[in-house]
């Protein structure tokens, strides 16, 4: 080969080695800048593991409403207790006072009996008094005194009766003053059993009552605590919807403002159904998610945790007329379903809804009262 075809040749390897490095000098800017360009598209990530804050919230929502239910479930069988033992109380207190009033009667029969027993005994003395009196005088002097012989045997016999009644009601006034204090004793020791008895069972209300009042306490603790867990998992939720506001105006996949159909706002219903919670507690774009905020855009009561459609249901009553902003629930199917009344038209209502036709999608539509089915209404 000569010098020219040589020089030829090298000139044709640099091209071609030249050529090589701007191709792999062109891929790489081209994976760069697709690079740059998912970036820019790509979601940003949270600073913040809100999604493992919100679970373990709502574990201790759960765990500490599972506590406040058991510390009720307690409580009310502490309630039954406290109240049998009431019961109880009442019975043993009115036995008590029917041996008290016994006590009182047998009381008054034994004075009556001792005040016809001085009586008595006062009557012997004057019967006795009398006889010893008569004794002074002879037996010739009470004859003539007497109209006849009959007359004398007759007094004679007559003190001598008279003695012996006397005598016999002393004696029988003495056998019933011995029963009833007999009686009174008994009547006496029994009172003292059930006075023991009505003070032991109230002892064991004071404990069980002292029992209720510290389970009720607990009870209304993890209540508070609930409260106080709701409220960090609703700033929770705030936190993390402003940051998806904040990463949408930094260009992230989140838009922020606007706002879709019926107003659902715009952070909510243009993310894939079910990828966000809302400030209410709900999986975006489902009916309970649409339905909690159009109550809070109206200033209505906000339902907050309530759970799947199918658990607003029982809150809602089927006998209340229908009005605009009212919350419309039917429990049909595993979930239920839930929409806004819009207007109470007469003969039907009209509703706007999310998560109904289409799916994940926002509707309006009217619905005969005749219907309704077995829907319910939460004011």
């Amino acid at each position: 080969m000569g010098v020219e075809a040589k020089r030829r040749v090298m000139i044709l390897i640099r091209h071609q080695n030249t050529t090589k490095k701007h191709q792999r000098l062109t891929r790489i800017l081209v994976v760069l800048a697709v690079i740059g360009v998912l970036g820019v598209l790509a979601p940003k990530a949270f600073a913040v593991d809100y999604d493992a804050q919100i679970n373990a919230l709502r574990n201790q929502i759960n765990q500490n409403k599972n506590s406040a239910n058991q510390k009720r479930a307690e409580g009310d069988t502490l309630q039954a207790k406290v109240a049998a033992l009431n019961a109880e109380i009442s019975a043993a207190q009115s036995a008590l006072n029917l041996t008290r009033t016994e006590i009182t009667k047998t009381t008054e029969e034994l004075d009556r009996q001792n005040a016809e027993l001085a009586k008595q005994v006062d009557n012997l003395k004057q019967n006795l008094k009398t006889m010893y009196k008569d004794r002074d005088v002879t037996p010739i002097e009470v004859l003539a005194s007497s109209e006849n012989l009959s007359d004398f045997v007759g007094k004679q016999q007559y003190m001598d009766d008279l003695k012996d009644k006397i005598e016999s009601n002393i004696s029988e006034i003495n056998r019933l003053k011995a029963e009833l204090e007999q009686k009174k004793v008994t009547l006496t020791e029994k009172a003292a059993d059930e006075k023991a008895q009505v003070a032991n069972i109230a002892a064991k209300r004071s404990e069980q009552q002292a029992l209720l009042t510290q389970t009720r306490g607990e009870e209304a603790a993890y209540q508070g605590i609930v409260k106080q867990n709701e409220s960090q998992l609703a700033a929770v939720f705030a936190a993390r919807a402003e940051e998806i506001r904040r990463n949408a105006a930094a260009g992230g996949s989140f838009r922020a403002g606007g706002q879709c159909g019926g107003g659902y706002p715009d952070v909510w219903c243009r993310a894939a159904q079910d990828s966000l919670v809302d400030d209410y507690g709900y999986y975006n774009r489902e009916c309970v998610s649409y339905a909690a905020w159009k109550r809070a855009s109206i200033g209505r009561m906000v339902p907050r945790y309530w759970g799947n459609a199918n658990q607003w249901w029982p809150r809602g009553s089927a006998s209340v007329t229908p009005a605009y902003g009212d919350i419309v629930a039917w429990p049909d199917g595993p979930w239920g379903h839930v929409a806004i009344v819009e207007s109470n038209n007469g003969n039907s209502i009209t509703v706007s809804e999310y998560n109904y036709s289409p799916r994940g999608g926002y509707s309006v539509r009217t619905i005969p009262m005749s219907q309704l089915g077995n829907a319910r209404f939460i004011k």
